[in-house]
């Protein structure tokens, strides 16, 4: 049996939880301050200690390496670092999105998870479930909530919308009014939001096809450079030019 640690930090959520191919062992979700920092090692150790396991139990450990906050991606990437060098445990990389299309396994209907990007913009992608696995339609974007609807609205199915970026779109969505097609669907709160249960069944199935990484090969997925490295190159092009 392949026991997985996940953890996200990616969003205002903390969460970690370990997960097998048979059950679910324990979940811990904090959805309420961005304190990743002080809270998240304290969340592995109960959720492991809820478990009955011990950090040496787990075959891998799995992070959400975003898009998302830049900080909480860093935060989640540092703890999962040290305890796979400290340990030696492989390391699983699981991009938030793909997250995200997890807590909705098996759905019929097309899923569209949506980050909060800021300046009304979202990181997104386009996902179905085929024959019990996940099928990614598009590639990971940032764009215009407005320009994604416009895309969602010209789809003949079902689309169902999920994740922090969703109160943007349903936003967008009543600025249309009579335009908003009823095919855009919003998922339930509990759905919507980041959960470690679905990066480790995610990052399962990369355990079990060999793709691992380790503390020196992963690397966080921004999409967006970060508002201080965006204003670095603005005054250092200004000082160029």
């Amino acid at each position: 049996m392949t026991r997985i640690l996940g953890i996200d930090s990616s969003s205002i959520v903390a969460t970690a939880a370990v997960l097998s191919e048979k059950k679910l062992f324990s979940e811990y979700i904090v959805n309420n301050k961005k304190t990743h920092s002080e809270k998240m090692m304290a969340i592995v150790d109960q959720v492991l200690k809820d478990s009955g396991l011990t950090i040496n139990d787990i075959d891998a450990i799995a992070v959400a390496k975003g898009p998302g906050s830049f900080t909480g991606i860093r935060i989640g990437m540092a703890c999962v670092q040290g305890m796979a060098h400290a340990l030696n445990k492989p390391l699983i990389g699981v991009n938030t999105l793909d997250g995200l299309a997890y807590n909705l396994m098996g759905t019929k209907d097309l899923l569209c998870p949506v980050i909060n990007a800021q300046r009304q913009e979202v990181y997104t992608s386009l996902y179905r479930w085929e024959d019990c696995k996940l099928k990614r339609l598009w590639d990971y974007r940032l764009i215009k909530a407005d320009t994604l609807l416009e895309e969602l609205l010209g789809i003949n199915e079902n689309i169902v919308l999920l994740g922090d970026g969703l109160p943007i779109l349903e936003d967008s969505l009543k600025n249309r009014g009579n335009q908003a097609e009823e095919n855009i669907i919003s998922a339930h709160p509990v759905f919507s939001m980041p959960r470690a249960s679905s990066i480790a069944a995610a990052a399962l199935q990369e355990y079990i096809h060999g793709n691992i990484q380790d503390c020196f090969s992963i690397k966080p997925f921004y999409i967006r450079k970060s508002n201080a490295e965006e204003k670095w190159e603005e005054h250092h092009g200004a000082k160029s030019r």
